[in-house]
C-alpha cells in the first residue's frame, strides 16, 4: 500500500534543488569576486590586490598571522553642487600556518596593483628543494632467468 506522503520523503521537491543550485552559483561568484588571487610559489606566499582607485593605503600585521589591508579614497567635486564621495575598504587575510608575519613585505606597482609577499618558512623551502638523483648502472639483469642457478646454490636435480 502506498502512502500519500511517500513522495515527500524520497525525493527533494523541485524548488529545493533549484534553490540549492542558486546558492552554489552565488558561492562560486563570491569566491571569484571577493577572494584575492593568492598563490604559493617557490619564493613564498603572495597576494595581489587591484587598488588603483585608492590613494591612502595601509598594510598591517595583526596577531602574527593576519595581514590587514586598508584603503581610502576621497573625492570632492568643484562647482555648484559641491559633491563629495568617500570610499573605504578593509580586507583581512590569514596567513597559512608556518609563515612568519614579521617577514611580510608589500609593493605597489605604477598601475595600482598591491602585492604582498611572505617568504616560505624553512620547512616549506626544504620541501621545495629539488635534487637530481644519479642512476647507477649495475650491469646485471633485474630478473634472473628460470634456468640460471645462483652461485653458491646447492640445487640438485633428480
Amino acid at each position: 500500500r502506498v502512502s500519500p506522503f511517500q513522495a515527500f520523503f524520497h525525493e527533494p521537491p523541485v524548488w529545493s534543488v533549484a534553490l540549492s543550485r542558486n546558492w552554489q552559483q552565488i558561492a562560486r561568484w563570491q569566491e571569484r569576486e571577493f577572494a584575492p588571487p593568492a598563490t604559493v610559489t617557490k619564493e613564498g606566499y603572495q597576494l595581489t590586490l587591484d587598488v588603483k582607485d585608492y590613494n591612502e593605503l595601509k598594510v598591517k600585521v595583526l596577531d602574527d598571522s593576519v595581514v590587514l589591508v586598508e584603503g581610502k579614497a576621497e573625492q570632492q567635486e568643484e562647482g555648484d553642487a559641491g559633491g563629495y564621495s568617500s570610499r573605504h575598504f578593509m580586507r583581512r587575510f590569514v596567513l597559512p600556518q608556518g609563515y612568519e608575519a614579521d617577514k611580510v613585505t608589500s609593493s605597489l606597482s605604477s598601475d595600482g596593483v598591491l602585492t604582498i609577499n611572505v617568504p616560505n618558512p624553512p620547512a616549506v623551502q626544504e620541501a621545495l628543494k629539488e635534487r637530481v638523483v644519479p642512476i647507477e648502472q649495475t650491469g646485471a639483469p633485474a630478473k634472473k632467468n628460470a634456468g640460471q642457478v645462483e652461485e653458491g646454490s646447492t640445487e640438485t636435480s633428480k
